[in-house]
């Protein structure tokens, strides 16, 4: 690798650490800004499916505003590969947690992002990022008792 790719990659890296800061600080606008225009994202499993920046930071800032929720998102382990001039392609493992106290519940699991990502005059950003669960357990927060438990390899033995 030479010394170009490797700051590439680095800057790749740090746009998605602030992807995840934003998101967990509920800074939804500066979020935004680190989105190309016409971004695409695949949430929950492909569940909840958006196209374009203003879409995406709408429905993010819907679901995790509420300042009654915290949220922790841990994306590491990235396998990035610059495919073009102005191009690149991740996948990192997402490690998370949401405690809403108010529910009496918290959300942990685990997840593959799977990005893309394109180089503008601004840097690079995020062009579509999306994950797939690889498990979630919801837990009462005041006791940790679970209350359930998905994985994509089917159900607990």
């Amino acid at each position: 690798m030479d010394r170009d790719s490797a700051i590439e990659l680095e800057a790749i890296r740090q746009l998605k650490y602030a992807y995840f800061r934003t998101l967990d600080l509920k800074q939804f606008d500066a979020l935004g800004e680190l989105l190309t225009e016409d971004a695409t994202s695949s949430y929950e499993d492909g569940k909840t499916v958006l196209a374009g920046r203003a879409a995406i930071v709408e429905w993010l800032a819907s679901v995790l505003a509420d300042p009654g929720m915290v949220t922790e998102h841990h994306g590491h382990h990235p396998e990035i590969a610059i495919t073009g001039d102005t191009t690149a392609e991740g996948t990192w493992y997402l490690q998370d947690r949401v405690i809403i106290p108010a529910a009496d519940l918290e959300i942990g699991g685990t997840a593959f992002y799977e990005d893309r990502y394109r180089l503008t005059p601004g840097g690079w950003r995020i062009a579509h990022t999306g994950y797939t669960r690889v498990f979630e357990e919801h837990r009462r927060h005041s006791t940790l008792a679970v209350r359930s438990f998905t994985s994509r390899f089917g159900s607990p033995g």
